[in-house]
């Protein structure tokens, strides 16, 4: 061009801004600047320039825009202010982005919005209440929101105590007779689905028009809440529909298949993900990993990680976790050690599971090792990982350790309460777990079925009948707990213990569904140490009924009958449990090698300088 004016330049720097060619439409309006002033730059070279850093994200070169637009005074024009604030806002910069804001004449309903999704999106936890705020302003103002800015503002109502909120501003929009587009309408579901509206998505789900986004949140807000019957049927749909359907849906059909626990669909669906995609993304590997991890299948958990290519944190937790929730958990200390020499970041999820294999473990000086590292990274006050310790060590014996967390915290939930209680009622202080309860009344913490096993088994070992029989009784008139087999399991116990073998009969046959093995064990194991032969066969009787491979009801007849010099009786058990071919399974004791402790010491050190 012979001569280029004011409209070639903004048309081309405007083209290169949305065509995420930044270098190029920098150098063009660096050139404009150069120009005379018949080429001086105008508010829309300016904005597209700004818009064309909120795309790139490129923070300095928007600074740069910023201080230009103030040279050359357009820095108050509508347009250029709105594209300030959102420029800062897309590039996480709430602070600038705010400052624009509050400097800016004439607010548009863009530059409202922009501001509002800079603190929804990248603003401290308080800045929600900001963004609410300035939505109420707007109204006030009779600045009309666009569905831009509903969709924006209702990311803002994400816990159930919000949905009366949530409702408000649904309610607003249906006043002010808003098109719900498929965009706002998958805003909307998400929001019900955080706050838990189930039959308002359900309303919803029949009134707007339906696109991939919006069935994949209805997918996603079904799975959520447990409607697990419900978002298989939406799948179902989008596959009947031949809608495109992404990673993201998969991975919420996931958490169905691990709620319901079926092995087999989860390998369908996985298979489906293989066959329709290419490549797998690290976010729907790692659901794969923890999905089998919850079904049991530790070797497909194994071959879904190897398969990763980048792993993260999260997919070395979730196959840690898979060790732990699968009683691997040996294994799960020396993949932990791996991750350590590796220096990846162990999050409070990971750490919260290796304390868990050390508890089952009773290893404690991998747990120590585990709480040194817990002090070094400073996530000692976290309430996870709080009742976590607490438990390792009432599980390791060092109740005194136990207790020193236990009263150092400052947010005690029932898992701290119950693992203090089962810990005192295993190492012979059941007076200490009694008082203990007394106190959880004290502060108000609601009992749950765990904590009855514990006080249970501690009247059990006391020989408090009178009081084991209140504290059962308050579970269901008192607390609203529906028994379960290991609460009537303590309670024959309890009655057996004492030698009141009538009332542990009359008990069970009261019991409203079968009593299972343990209960009838509970009994044959008083009726050796009491001497009770009569009952002894009873018990041992309906032990075998329910399972004929176990060994225990020949051992412990065979035992009765030698305290009762009964020799012939017990050798005839004996015959029959060789002639059964039923053995006893051999006891084992576990010492904490220290090898391995001195190895994962030297990883923790390493990983954590």
């Amino acid at each position: 061009m012979p001569r280029r004016n004011v409209v070639s330049w903004s048309v081309l720097i405007s083209a290169s801004s949305r065509l995420g060619i930044l270098g190029e439409a920098l150098s063009l309006f660096a050139g404009m600047l150069r120009g005379g002033e018949h080429d001086r730059p105008n508010s829309f070279a300016v904005a597209a320039l700004l818009a064309g850093s909120a795309r790139a994200r490129g923070a300095v070169a928007g600074e740069q825009v910023h201080a230009s637009a103030v040279k050359l005074g357009v820095a108050d024009d509508e347009s250029v202010a709105g594209a300030l604030v959102d420029m800062y806002a897309k590039c996480c910069r709430v602070g600038s982005s705010w400052q624009a804001f509050l400097l800016t004449p004439h607010r548009s309903v863009m530059t409202w919005t922009s501001m509002m999704a800079c603190l929804v999106n990248h603003g401290a936890p308080g800045s929600r209440d900001t963004a609410t705020f300035l939505f109420k302003k707007m109204l006030s103002l009779k600045v009309w929101p666009t569905n831009a800015t509903f969709s924006c503002i209702l990311k803002v109502f994400d816990v159930p105590e919000l949905l009366p909120s949530g409702k408000q501003v649904h309610g607003c929009l249906v006043k002010m007779g808003t098109e719900v587009d498929p965009a706002l309408g998958t805003a909307l579901m998400t929001m019900y689905s955080r706050c838990g509206g189930m039959d308002e998505i359900t309303r919803l789900a029949c009134r707007i028009r339906h696109d991939v986004c919006s069935r994949t949140s209805l997918l996603v807000a079904y799975a959520r809440n447990g409607c697990n019957m419900e978002a298989a049927g939406v799948f179902r749909d989008m596959l009947m529909s031949n809608m495109p359907i992404d990673q993201s849906a998969i991975t919420s059909l996931l958490q169905i298949c691990s709620s319901l626990g079926q092995l087999r669909v989860v390998k369908e669906v996985h298979c489906y993900a293989l066959k329709n995609f290419c490549k797998l993304d690290t976010l729907l590997l790692n659901a794969i990993i923890t999905v089998y991890g919850r079904c049991g299948d530790i070797m497909s958990a194994e071959i879904a990680f190897n398969t990763l290519e980048n792993k993260d944190t999260i997919s070395w937790t979730a196959l840690l976790t898979c060790y732990v929730q699968n009683d691997f958990s040996q294994d799960a200390l020396f993949f932990f050690r791996e991750m350590v020499r590796k220096g990846l970041e162990s999050s409070v999820f990971c750490i919260t599971s290796v304390l868990r294999a050390c508890s089952a473990t009773a290893s404690l000086s991998c747990g120590w090792q585990i709480h040194s590292m817990v002090i070094k990274l400073g996530v000692d006050d976290d309430n996870s990982v709080e009742n976590a310790l607490v438990a390792m060590y009432a599980k390791c014996g060092v109740v005194r350790v136990a207790l020193k967390i236990f009263n150092s915290m400052r947010n005690r939930g029932i898992i701290s309460w119950n693992s203090l209680i089962t810990s005192f009622s295993q190492h012979g202080n059941e007076v200490a777990a009694i008082q203990l309860f007394g106190m959880m009344q004290e502060e108000m913490v609601c009992p749950d079925d765990y904590t009855f096993v514990g006080l249970l088994s501690s009247c059990s070992r006391m020989g408090l009948v009178a009081e084991g029989c209140e504290y059962f009784t308050q579970m269901k008139t008192k607390y609203n707990l529906e028994p379960k087999m290991e609460h009537y399991t303590c309670m024959v116990d309890l009655f057996a213990r004492a030698g009141r073998f009538s009332d542990a009969i009359k008990f069970i046959d009261a019991m409203p569904c079968q009593p299972d093995q343990l209960v009838w064990k509970a009994l044959l194991a008083s009726c050796r140490v009491h001497g009770n032969l009569d009952l002894g066969r009873l018990a041992a009787k309906k032990i075998l009924e329910i399972r004929p491979e176990d060994p225990s009801p020949y051992i412990i007849l065979s035992s009765i009958h030698a305290s009762i010099d009964m020799w012939d009786e017990k050798a005839r058990n004996r015959n029959l449990l060789d002639f059964q071919q039923l053995r006893k399974d051999m006891g084992s004791s576990q010492l904490d090698a220290q090898e391995f402790s001195n190895d994962i010491f030297d990883a923790l050190q390493v990983g954590v300088t």
